[in-house]
């Protein structure tokens, strides 16, 4: 028991301390990403969480949000926490979100953790049931 509650307490803390810490994306760095490509960004750019429209995501799962493939192909090698949350969500809960299957299956190859839970208390395969992902939900 204590063990859960200790587990629950830090990624609560981790939400938190992801929101207040998380910055606006330079215009510069926003068109870059948006033609699918990384060049305005550096390596220690790809675990931040950045605000996009009052959410925060990391340059992961925004990648995966707007299915920019050359990103998430890049990203996937470098990023050194594939289980990252900003804006409540690791990357594999925004695939699941946004039915994004096979950057979920690689994912799970790379070590995502599906167990995890966004601040509803929901895994990545309940948050692909309730975004009408059932194909998804099945791999989770």
């Amino acid at each position: 028991m204590k063990k859960i509650i200790s587990a629950t307490f830090f990624i609560a803390i981790s939400f938190l301390a992801n929101g207040l810490f998380a910055q606006e994306m330079p215009a510069s760095q926003l068109r870059s990403f948006q033609t699918d490509q990384l060049k305005a960004f550096n390596k220690n750019d790809y675990n931040k969480c950045f605000n996009i429209k009052e959410a925060s995501y990391d340059l992961l799962s925004l990648s995966i949000r707007h299915e920019r493939k050359n990103n998430f192909a890049s990203l996937i090698n470098a990023t050194t926490d594939i289980n990252r949350t900003c804006g409540y969500e690791t990357p594999l809960m925004t695939a699941a979100r946004f039915g994004r299957v096979e950057m979920a299956k690689t994912l799970i190859k790379k070590g995502a953790d599906k167990s995890l839970k966004n601040s509803s208390g929901d895994t990545a395969k309940e948050i692909a049931l309730k975004s009408n992902h059932p194909e998804l939900a099945q791999i989770l």
